[in-house]
């Protein structure tokens, strides 16, 4: 048997990290001391400290790495576990990428060597027409993909089924995300849904209503949610050249199926603007 401080040494690990893993179930000592409460580990359990030293390594969280030693490191539970906290890196890796990209931009920017942003991006400067809509809100915890992601993705099938069951058509998917200014102002509002025809009737479950004809600064993205930041930034570059101002929060309007693959996805950016001062 080893002490605590024996075995963490051996594992290179902290003893209040053994004691932490205790706590949360992933490694139990082989022994406690009823009347000390000394913690003493057996020398079979070396392995299962390597393994979750290793895992750690990797970037997986606790609960990941508990699921791994539970499935065994060749079952097909641990693979979907691993390979999923692969995938999450990858997009991690390329969201990094995408960032340092942006970074390299901003200093040339600053360094008078042109705007941030892609000055390719075509954008349109006209008036948005009025939309009728049927839409859900809900709460995201936060701005960006990785909190909307979730919380949007399965609005829209819930919406359509509403609408298909009250035998209503509908047009493009629709969202608009607002700073939620309840709580303590960290959420984002979320209103997602389809448009839908002027004579369509109440849908139940759903809010219908109408989005306002707009002065609009307008462009496509193609691909990914995850680059669409990048789409609308090279919008506000144009907006700030042309001396307007934003006035509102950007719709966006889908104008794929959203069961097609993201890199196919073409998303209408319709952002608001006003005359400057």
């Amino acid at each position: 048997m080893y002490t605590i401080g024996r075995f963490a040494s051996i594992g290179r690990v902290t003893v209040r990290m053994l004691r932490h893993w205790d706590e949360t179930g992933l490694l139990a000592p082989a022994h406690v001391d009823p009347v000390t409460g000394y913690r003493s580990y057996a020398s079979e359990q070396l392995a299962d400290l390597a393994e979750i030293v290793r895992l750690r390594d990797l970037g997986l969280g606790l609960v990941d790495v508990g699921r791994v030693l539970r499935a065994g490191a060749d079952s097909r539970a641990a693979r979907s576990v691993l390979e999923s906290a692969r995938e999450a890196l990858r997009r991690s890796l390329a969201a990094d990428a995408e960032r340092l990209a942006r970074f390299d931009a901003y200093l040339r920017q600053e360094e008078g060597a042109g705007p941030m942003s892609d000055p390719t991006t075509i954008v349109e400067f006209r008036s948005a027409p009025a939309q009728r809509v049927a839409t859900l809100t809900r709460t995201a915890a936060g701005f960006g993909s990785s909190n909307i992601g979730p919380v949007v993705g399965p609005m829209f099938p819930e919406v359509q089924a509403r609408l298909d069951a009250a035998g209503v058509a509908f047009g493009p998917a629709v969202a608009v995300y607002s700073a939620d200014e309840s709580g303590d102002g960290s959420g984002v509002l979320v209103t997602a849904g389809f448009e839908i025809g002027d004579a369509a009737p109440p849908v139940a479950g759903l809010d219908v209503h109408v989005l306002p004809a707009v002065e609009a600064a307008i462009t496509t993205h193609h691909g990914s949610m995850d680059t669409i930041d990048e789409s609308w930034m090279a919008l506000v570059d144009q907006v700030k050249a042309r001396g307007a101002v934003l006035s509102d929060a950007c719709r966006e309007i889908y104008l794929t199926p959203g069961d097609r693959p993201q890199e196919e996805w073409v998303t209408r950016l319709v952002q608001p603007v006003a005359a400057g001062a």
